[in-house]
């Protein structure tokens, strides 16, 4: 009797430790989203990246927004070498998405010279006179760029469906925490 409940007892211990293999990979694959402290009144403007993105406010009062800016510009046939027909007053970022004909979407500003040269990851046949649209690094103030004002414990998660750089400050009131994610990560 003895032993055959010490067999018993082993199949159990057995089937216990299939059932916690099988469960802790899945909980290891958990993503953590850390919040983000917009702090109140001081000029700090936050980087949020590319979108889309979706915004989960905790606390506080925030104000959300997109950085962009549109040129001119063309290839000489297949190229990495993307020239502008003016030197733009809100330049691309490295890093920011670049959009126009002959470019692959969702392709990243690889470099910028500063004037009229913007380099691309892989190479692009980009007609001549071609319009073009880039995300351009957040700027050193809200100032007078129109915002999305969120405010925790009103709404929903807000989804923003773009490709521009996204920014957020809190200077309109006593600070925020939010949360960013991928839309429909959550």
């Amino acid at each position: 009797m003895n032993k055959s409940f010490s067999g018993l007892r082993a199949a159990v211990l057995l089937a216990v430790a299939f059932v916690f293999a099988a469960v802790l990979p899945a909980a290891a694959q958990v993503v953590t989203q850390l919040p983000i402290y917009l702090n109140n009144n001081v000029g700090q403007l936050y980087d949020f990246g590319n979108g889309p993105l979706e915004f989960r406010l905790l606390q506080g009062s925030a104000q959300i927004f997109t950085s962009s800016s549109v040129g001119v510009g063309s290839t000489s046939g297949a190229s990495t070498t993307l020239t502008l027909t003016a030197t733009p007053t809100t330049p691309p970022c490295v890093g920011c998405i670049i959009n126009g004909a002959g470019i692959t979407a969702g392709t990243l500003v690889a470099s910028y010279n500063g004037g009229l040269i913007v380099g691309l990851p892989t190479a692009a046949t980009v007609p001549a006179s071609s319009a073009l649209a880039w995300g351009a690094a957040c700027p050193a103030t809200v100032g007078v760029i129109p915002v999305a004002l969120l405010q925790a414990g009103v709404g929903a998660d807000t989804p923003w469906y773009t490709q521009a750089r996204l920014c957020g400050a809190a200077q309109f009131g006593a600070g925020a925490t939010v949360l960013p994610f991928t839309i429909g990560a959550h």
